[in-house]
C-alpha cells in the first residue's frame, strides 16, 4: 500500500512506468520473457513411426501420405493431383451451350423466354472468365478485360 498516492500531499507528479513515446499497452508487448520457455506439446511424426499396441487395439491405423490410384482409374486417364503433379499452364477454351451470335440474339429475347435466361447464364460465365461480348456491324466478338 506504500505505492498509493497520499490524499494529504498530492504535490508530487505521478510516476509513469512507460517510456516516452509508448502508447497504450505497448510496454506489455515488449516486456522480456521471464522463466523457462515451454517446449511444444506436439512433435512431428515421421513415416517410420510405429503405433504402440495400445493404440492399435483402440482402432487407430496409420495411412500413408501418398495415394496410389487404382489401375482401372489410371486406364481411364485420371492422373494424381497434388504437389507432385505439374500445374496446368494452358487456359482451356470456353465452350458454352450457345455460340457468341446466339448469346447476342438471346439477350434481346423476352424476359419470359428460356432462351433469354440461357443467354444470360452464358454471358455470366464469360464475365467470370473476364471475357466480354461486343457487337458491332452485325458481328459479335470476344474481348478480354484486365
Amino acid at each position: 500500500m506504500d505505492d498509493l498516492p497520499n490524499a494529504k500531499s498530492n504535490t508530487s507528479p505521478p510516476v509513469n512506468p512507460q517510456p516516452a513515446g509508448v502508447v497504450g499497452s505497448m510496454a506489455k508487448e515488449v516486456a522480456p520473457i521471464v522463466g523457462a520457455v515451454e517446449a511444444p506439446l506436439m512433435a512431428e511424426v515421421g513415416k517410420d513411426t510405429e503405433l504402440s499396441p495400445e493404440v492399435r487395439m483402440a482402432g487407430v491405423s496409420m495411412k500413408s501420405d501418398s495415394i496410389e490410384l487404382p489401375h482401372i482409374v489410371q486406364k481411364m486417364g485420371v492422373s494424381a493431383v497434388g504437389p507432385a503433379a505439374p500445374p496446368a499452364s494452358q487456359v482451356a477454351a470456353i465452350t458454352l451451350p450457345l455460340t457468341d451470335d446466339q448469346i447476342a440474339q438471346g439477350l434481346h429475347q423476352s424476359l419470359m423466354s428460356s432462351w433469354r435466361w440461357l443467354a444470360e447464364w452464358c454471358e455470366r460465365q464469360l464475365k467470370q472468365a473476364h471475357i466480354l461480348l461486343t457487337s458491332a456491324k452485325g458481328k459479335t466478338t470476344r474481348s478480354t478485360t484486365e
